[in-house]
């Protein structure tokens, strides 16, 4: 097999291309629980150090703080924050100056919505349910 020098130059450029790229550092991303909601859509800073990850825990009527591992119930300490409530959107927490409320979901809010009337209340109204 004969080789010509341009095919030797760049076979010589394709290795050092190849090795220069392995060398560089790569800019990915890091992983990201999916799980877990990202720190910056909370209201007022991030989250405290304490209750990063945190998630809830409902066993019967009892609503728990879950931290990792650990399940802590209103009026215990995680870190150096009380826990005060636990609700079905927020916990609500204590540094001994101020209280924290950290909503469990962000972006999302609760809102109630009218009921609709009932078929034959009054004598005017249609049934949304029926055609006309």
């Amino acid at each position: 097999m004969i080789q010509s020098p341009h095919s030797r130059v760049l076979a010589m450029a394709g290795v050092a291309v190849a090795l220069l790229l392995n060398s560089l550092p790569l800019a990915a991303q890091e992983a990201r629980d999916p799980t877990v909601e990202p720190a910056e859509g909370v209201s007022g800073g991030s989250l405290p150090k304490a209750v990063e990850g945190m998630s809830v825990l409902v066993r019967g009527d009892q609503s728990f703080l879950m931290v990792g591992t650990r399940l802590y119930a209103p009026g215990d300490t995680v870190g150096s924050l009380q826990v005060r409530r636990i609700t079905e959107t927020e916990v609500w927490l204590h540094d001994g100056k101020a209280q924290i409320k950290v909503p469990r979901f962000a972006g999302i809010t609760r809102k109630t919505i009218a009921a609709k009337p009932a078929c034959g209340v009054a004598p005017a109204t249609l049934c949304q349910d029926t055609p006309p």
